[in-house]
């Protein structure tokens, strides 16, 4: 019942809804062409363990057998991959990466893989920034993995060593906020096409009734002058006409 009540309040008021319709749909196509426009790229890493083992056996490099100690405990490569995604999240290390520019950023996990993976996706203003972001990003992660296993003295030969799968790739439009910021446009606007046709309505029913309500109390005015009685005789109608006769009393003889 509301809905076919809408549609008919729509069509009544269509001069007053369709304008405020039409620049709703203005309005949305201009949001859309005024959002920028970001790319996205993506790279994965994963780390593998060294051909040669965790360990170097003893009088090849020293007296005692010698372990990289990153890869002395179960897991130890997922972990290795925990440890450069928290370093990377860090914001004094995000800060390094991308400068004072607020427009870029990047993400960085395991992309819900099982295994020793390491995603980066980041977005910038263009194919190229954003390719450039995830670039750095791998590099620092090499970089950082490669300095922790030389802060911990293990031997070159048992260092964990990062395999690029997905080299990054170029940038990819991403239009989902444009289109969201649209779409939320167009629905303002349609909101506001139906409160303009409600209000007119609303508008031209009370000024409807109010005209109704004048009439009646004219109308009610006008019978009651037509039904008052007159107070002076000479104000009947016929009155001044009739003629009175008066005949003379005669007194009765005894």
């Amino acid at each position: 019942m509301d809905f076919w009540k809408t549609i008919r309040v729509l069509l009544r008021r269509w001069r007053v809804a369709v304008p405020v319709f039409a620049v709703s749909l203005g309005l949305a196509a201009g949001v859309y062409l005024t959002v920028h426009t970001d790319y996205e790229s993506t790279g994965t890493i994963v780390l593998t363990s060294p051909t040669e083992g965790a360990r170097v056996a003893a009088g090849a490099k020293g007296p005692v057998d010698q372990v990289n100690p990153l890869l002395a405990f179960d897991g130890s490569l997922n972990t290795s991959a925990t440890i450069l995604i928290q370093k990377l999240q860090d914001p004094a290390v995000m800060e390094q990466l991308l400068g004072p520019n607020p427009k870029m950023t990047y993400q960085i996990g395991n992309g819900q893989l099982t295994g020793p993976f390491v995603v980066v996706v980041a977005l910038g203003r263009s194919p190229e920034e954003a390719k450039d972001v995830v670039t750095k990003v791998l590099d620092r992660a090499k970089s950082e993995l490669k300095q922790s296993q030389e802060a911990l003295k293990a031997p070159a030969s048992t260092f964990i060593t990062p395999v690029s799968i997905v080299e990054p790739t170029k940038g990819e439009p991403k239009t989902g906020g444009k289109v969201r910021f649209a779409a939320v446009a167009l629905v303002l606007g349609f909101v506001a096409s139906l409160a303009s046709a409600y209000a007119m309505e609303s508008f031209t029913q009370s000024r409807k009734k109010k005209r109704t309500r004048e009439k009646a109390l004219e109308n009610w005015q006008h019978q009651g002058s037509l039904e008052e009685t007159p107070t002076n005789g000479s104000e009947v109608p016929g009155a001044a006409n009739e003629t009175i006769r008066m005949h003379p009393i005669t007194p009765k003889s005894s």
